[in-house]
């Protein structure tokens, strides 16, 4: 009996450990760890604030407070299904040489494994900047880490090997991959982001003039790469599908944003090398913000590498997204957007 109970409680330890900090683990350690961005407190849990990046109620006072952290995520076919992004609070996607790749932005929530970890590219340090935290990404090149070392931006990469680790089972380069515990251990005592945005009160959305009914969106974020939304009512989400297929995570989970921005951003070409183009997202132009069935016409504004941006109606006023996940397409101008 004493020889069982030891057993039992090794065993106990290692699975504790592999759902807190193993970014090299096994593919049963995935998921969030807790609640995800989309979920709402129990009911009489005391509520310390709201949370700057998804505007649910908080109720773990050191999440609160704690810095974001921003990881780059490979989206290349091989690298699906990929771990870790239900608990993302933001996510961007952007157009990379052929393909799209994820800046995915935590905060409020955890995950036992994130990945697969990819390379950075020039247009991302103006995407993290104003979130004040790290961005973890597996390598680059010279002119590009220039680029990140100037914007000022802490780096983690993967000469790091104590965050990010290769994965048994992947191919590489679709197999760094770290976790949410190591990501903030970098970030350290960092102070919490700016509110992404303003977030609407509990209850039915308020009527917002011009908008229109939006069920299901379908966009080409990338040549041969198609993402389609399908609004769930009951959930409250949308349902991510890419290539015709729902676009599950490891654990099973279908991406399921609250919020879908389209923000078109011009992509300019980095002088260092003609054959990358990135997002230039300081500035303003042209957005659809969809939310709650419904799709709102845009300006989004974004001042310097480090305000955030904000995106307004066709009156000027803030739009008031809901609480929860937000996806955010960076799309060239005149790109087509199918809403049904």
């Amino acid at each position: 009996m004493k020889r069982r109970t030891i057993s039992l409680a090794v065993t106990l330890v290692l699975a504790l450990t592999a759902a807190c900090g193993g970014g090299g683990g096994d593919a049963a350690d995935v998921g969030s760890v807790g609640p995800g961005p989309n979920d709402p407190p129990a009911e009489a849990t005391p509520v310390v604030g709201r949370y700057p990046l998804t505007g649910m109620p908080a109720t773990d006072a050191a999440k609160l407070r704690r810095p974001a952290v921003a990881v780059k995520i490979d989206n290349n076919a091989q690298a699906r299904p990929q771990a870790g992004l239900e608990a993302a609070d933001v996510i961007y996607e952007e157009f990379t040489e052929g393909i799209t790749r994820f800046v995915v932005v935590f905060q409020s929530s955890d995950a036992a494994q994130v990945g697969p970890v990819r390379s950075v590219r020039p247009g991302d340090p103006g995407i993290v900047k104003p979130f004040g935290g790290p961005l973890v990404f597996s390598g680059g090149s010279p002119a590009v880490l220039d680029v990140v070392r100037t914007a000022g931006i802490t780096q983690v990469t993967e000469n790091d090997r104590e965050t990010l680790k290769r994965r048994s089972g992947r191919r590489a380069p679709h197999n760094l991959y770290t976790d949410t515990g190591l990501m903030f251990r970098k970030a350290g005592a960092g102070s919490p982001p700016p509110a992404f945005s303003t977030f609407l009160a509990a209850g039915p959305p308020p009527a917002v003039p011009g908008a229109t009914p939006a069920l299901n969106v379908r966009l080409s974020p990338a040549p041969g790469v198609t993402a389609q939304y399908q609004w769930d009512a009951a959930a409250n989400v949308w349902k991510r599908s890419t290539d015709g297929r729902p676009h599950t995570l490891e654990g099973g989970a279908q991406l399921s944003p609250r919020n879908v921005i389209v923000q078109y951003a011009p992509y300019v070409v980095f002088p260092p090398d003609a054959k990358v183009r990135y997002p230039e997202v300081v500035g303003s132009g042209d957005a659809v913000v969809f939310l709650a069935g419904s799709q709102i016409k845009a300006r989004w504004n974004k001042a310097s590498a480090g305000a955030m941006t904000t995106f307004s109606d066709a009156a000027g006023r803030p739009i008031a997204l809901t609480p929860g996940q937000t996806w955010v397409h960076l799309q060239a101008p005149g790109s087509a957007v199918t809403v049904g």
